[in-house]
């Protein structure tokens, strides 16, 4: 099998990134690059050595964070051509064992097109900020993606060739990166493959720099995108509405339904070219668009007809229980109709090693 390059940031290492680096080399990986994300002179004798071993070392003066430093080795890759096989991206932490590292080498190799993620499991002792802050991002990724991940912040992932402009493109300069890249995945029609993995923290995981405050308010930060959008469509909506039914209290549903058209139109905007990013045509999605719209507003219209004529209910109370009940079907509705993708998430099942050396697992 011919092995893609290996990619490991790295910021202050020690001699887990030594130890996992000479595996590698044993298990035939032939192109390995070290980035020094600006560690500072006393962790020069590692990178020496590391060096030693055979690996392409880049350095930045200063440290600039995971998400640029990862940026900067794919840029080398491919100046270099090391990005043929796909590059694999492993920290330097210990964290990622050799075994796992080959098995994602596997699946790359049998999904070309996919991007590979080495998904933890999370058994055993899990410190509690890990375990904790990876379930929550777990759980708002599979609401706005539509699919699941067992892992939303591993740093093993094998990056596919294809698809290395895009990996080199993408916004982000720390740790918010690698959310970006799976929220990138399926606008760009990009399949997903989760590949399950030792989950191995040393020491308590002292040695991350991942800090679970400021770097979760930055991931949440594009998550928020998608949730900004329906609320300034829906305050479009309600303004339109309360401005219009002061001023002719009699049009209930007139009012009602021209504040939807206008709000939808703004919605259906921000939806398209920056929260789901569509590639299709715009005509296409604005049909399928206002299918949609046509189903909300029937069911918006009946529902606050019952709850104020029927039940009594004040309109302005009536309309807003409606559009709570109904928001999260039309989200859904918008993600996996209107701006639907190819791409798939699927478990890659194959845990043999074969072919290489030692593995640590």
């Amino acid at each position: 099998m011919n092995l893609p390059a290996i990619l490991i940031p790295a910021y202050k290492p020690d001699d887990k990134m030594i130890a996992l680096i000479r595996e590698l080399v044993g298990m035939g990986f032939e192109h390995i690059m070290v980035v020094n994300d600006g560690s500072g002179l006393e962790f020069e004798a590692c990178f020496a050595e590391a060096e030693a071993l055979g690996c392409h070392m880049v350095r930045h003066a200063v440290n600039m964070g995971k998400g640029r430093a990862l940026k900067t080795g794919i840029n080398e890759a491919m100046l270099i051509r090391w990005h043929e096989q796909g590059i694999i991206t492993a920290d330097a932490d210990g964290q990622h064992l050799p075994g796992d590292i080959y098995r994602v080498a596997q699946a790359m190799q049998e999904n070309p097109a996919a991007l590979v993620l080495g998904v933890r499991r999370f058994t055993g002792k899990v410190p509690i900020r890990n375990r904790m802050g990876n379930m929550i991002t777990r759980g708002v990724f599979a609401l706005v993606n539509g699919h699941g991940i067992m892992d939303t912040q591993t740093g093993l992932r094998g990056l596919p060739r294809q698809h290395m402009d895009l990996m080199l493109a993408l916004k982000g300069e720390r740790y918010e990166y690698e959310m970006n890249m799976l929220l990138e995945a399926k606008p760009n029609d990009i399949s997903m493959v989760q590949v399950p993995i030792d989950t191995v923290y040393i020491e308590g995981n002292k040695s991350s720099h991942y800090n679970p405050l400021v770097d979760s308010v930055r991931i949440y930060a594009l998550i928020l995108r998608y949730i900004l959008s329906s609320l300034f469509a829906g305050i479009v909506d309600y303004g339109v509405f309360a401005l219009l039914i002061s001023r002719v209290p009699g049009l209930l549903i007139e009012s009602f339904v021209i504040a939807r058209l206008c709000s939808s139109l703004v919605n259906f905007l921000i939806n398209r070219n920056i929260v789901f990013r569509q590639k299709a045509t715009v005509a296409n999605a604005a049909v399928r668009y206002y299918l949609l719209v046509v189903v909300v507003i029937l069911a918006s219209s009946g529902s606050i007809w019952v709850l104020s004529s029927v039940l009594g209910l004040n309109h302005y109370l009536a309309k807003i229980i409606t559009d709570v009940v109904l928001s999260l079907f039309s989200f859904v509705m918008q993600r996996e109709f209107v701006y639907r993708s190819s791409s798939k998430i699927k478990i890659f099942k194959n845990h043999q090693v074969s072919g290489a050396g030692k593995s640590t697992d």
